[in-house]
């Protein structure tokens, strides 16, 4: 019997907002940026795309610096002046990048808002009638019965 194939990796989010991008387009992220890349998206969800490889870039940078500190910090280099130094440097950095991602993340909300917004209206305005429309539709009301059941 052939050996059983590895389960599929499950694909790592990007970010926190990865859930929420893929709720309201319906797509995963990956197929999201290859869409953008062959150019299939309306304009609104390309330049959501967009708004998001600058948050993975971003997200990215963070991890570098994280991962260097961790490695300062680990034990593997001597602690002395130099190192100070170096792990100062590694911190500063990386709150760079985390303000970096912050912002990007918060270009990524104010794309993100209204295509939820878009697709909220869309989903509810499916099968009703406008105000005027309804009313003129809509029956009568029932006139309250005149005679009781005793």
């Amino acid at each position: 019997m052939p050996p059983e194939p590895p389960p599929p990796a499950d694909r790592r989010a990007v970010s926190p907002l990865d859930h929420r991008i893929e709720a309201v387009t319906g797509h995963d992220v990956d197929t999201l940026w290859a869409f953008r890349d062959r150019g299939v998206l309306d304009e609104p969800h390309a330049h959501l795309v967009d708004q998001h490889c600058e948050l993975a870039r971003t997200q990215i940078s963070v991890t570098f610096y994280l991962t260097l500190l961790n490695r300062l910090t680990s034990g593997e280099f001597p602690v002395d002046t130099a190192w100070f130094e170096r792990v100062d440097r590694t911190v500063d950095q990386m709150e760079e990048a985390a303000d970096a991602r912050d912002a990007a993340a918060r270009r990524v909300l104010a794309v993100l808002e209204p295509v939820e917004d878009a697709a909220a209206a869309s989903a509810c305005g499916e099968g009703t009638l406008a105000s005027d429309d309804q009313a003129h539709y809509s029956p009568s009301p029932v006139e309250p019965s005149s005679t009781s059941i005793s």
